[in-house]
């Protein structure tokens, strides 16, 4: 896969990601800033997340929604691993501008 498919592949899956919601807070995982970083390689996807709290309770199903969303867009046989780091801490000025200033955090 070329550098260019890469980067179509990237924004590919930055949009279904975009469909995956936190079920708790009903708002997806981009704007809410939970997306850490996404690695992409030749037949690997690695996505790390960022949990909004350290007990999260919905975090499996997050990553399990988020796992499938990559795998429908990825070729078939790519390895993809959704991971979440319980160790960095998530605040709200990850959220987008927007979605911050809607649930009254400032910015805009």
């Amino acid at each position: 896969m070329t550098e260019a498919e890469l980067a179509s592949l990237r924004t590919a899956i930055m949009q279904a990601l975009h469909k995956v919601a936190d079920p708790e807070i009903g708002e997806n995982i981009v704007d809410l800033g939970l997306v850490e970083t996404l690695e992409l390689r030749q037949d690997f996807a690695s996505l790390v997340l960022l949990p909004t709290s350290a007990t999260c309770p919905m975090a499996d199903q997050i990553m399990n929604d988020a796992g499938c969303a990559i795998e429908a867009q990825c070729p078939p046989g790519w390895v993809i691993e959704v991971d979440m780091d319980w160790d960095k801490v998530w605040t709200p000025e990850r959220m987008a501008p927007g979605l911050r200033a809607r649930f009254g955090w400032g910015g805009g």
